[in-house]
């Protein structure tokens, strides 16, 4: 299976998880008057961010891997979170929508290498400002690896987001009647949500608002972080997960 083929062409907003990830970060990104958004390329709500807040001088950035389009009052950039261009500590406010579980696979012009989810919230904290606050989504429900996304679990997620603090949490599902609405859930409603194939959309999605834990923290997470993997790869547990055919 050719994973540049598998990439699927965004769908309109309402027709994916996007139809309750986009309010869900707009609804929360205040005054912050630095903002980055990894992943640009489809984030059509960043024109309307940049024009918020005109007498505090917001600034909006965008990073995409694969030659991002212009986006009118917003400062776009080619470039990765795991090499990014921007100096540490820049950003009061970073949008990970939808991006992080493609971030290392070999998709979107980027380079294929191992656990790149992890490494880029690792440069993520980096760019964040002191009371800086992240605003991330992911599929959640079954653990799964695909070649252009990953599915994360609870023991996934919480992997992923180590060295960070909660502030908020939200879960969302598809609807079983078919309307391709979205509907909240606790996390344990998701246990073995996947991905809708047909439509290109996950079954289950997680919302986080988080912040950078304290040094010590994220040096215990950073230290979990890798025995866990460790141990996935003594048991053989990183295998890819492909659609049926």
């Amino acid at each position: 299976m050719n994973p540049e083929a598998a990439a699927p062409d965004a769908p309109s907003l309402g027709t994916n998880e996007r139809s309750v990830e986009v309010p869900w970060a707009h609804q929360r990104v205040g005054g912050a008057r630095r903002v980055l958004d990894v992943g640009c390329s489809t984030s059509d709500y960043l024109s309307e961010l940049a024009r918020e807040e005109p007498r505090r001088g917001r600034r909006v950035y965008g990073l995409d891997p694969d030659a991002p389009q212009p986006i009118r009052n917003v400062g776009v950039v080619k470039g990765t979170v795991v090499a990014p261009p921007f100096p540490t500590a820049s950003f009061e406010l970073i949008l990970c929508i939808s991006t992080v579980e493609h971030i290392g696979l070999p998709i979107y012009g980027q380079h294929e290498f191992p656990h790149g989810d992890i490494l880029a919230m690792r440069h993520v904290r980096r760019l964040l400002a002191p009371g800086g606050r992240l605003l991330l989504t992911v599929p959640f429900g079954r653990a799964q690896v695909n070649p252009w996304f990953r599915v994360y679990d609870r023991r996934g997620l919480r992997r992923l987001t180590g060295g960070f603090r909660t502030l908020s949490a939200a879960f969302y599902r598809l609807r079983q009647d078919g309307d391709g609405s979205y509907e909240p859930c606790r996390a344990a409603d998701l246990r073995g949500a996947g991905y809708d194939f047909e439509h290109m959309r996950t079954e289950g999605v997680a919302l986080a608002e988080l912040a950078p834990s304290g040094p010590l923290s994220f040096l215990l997470a950073r230290a979990f972080t890798r025995l866990s993997l460790w141990f996935d790869r003594l048991r053989g547990k990183e295998k890819p997960f492909l659609p049926p055919s």
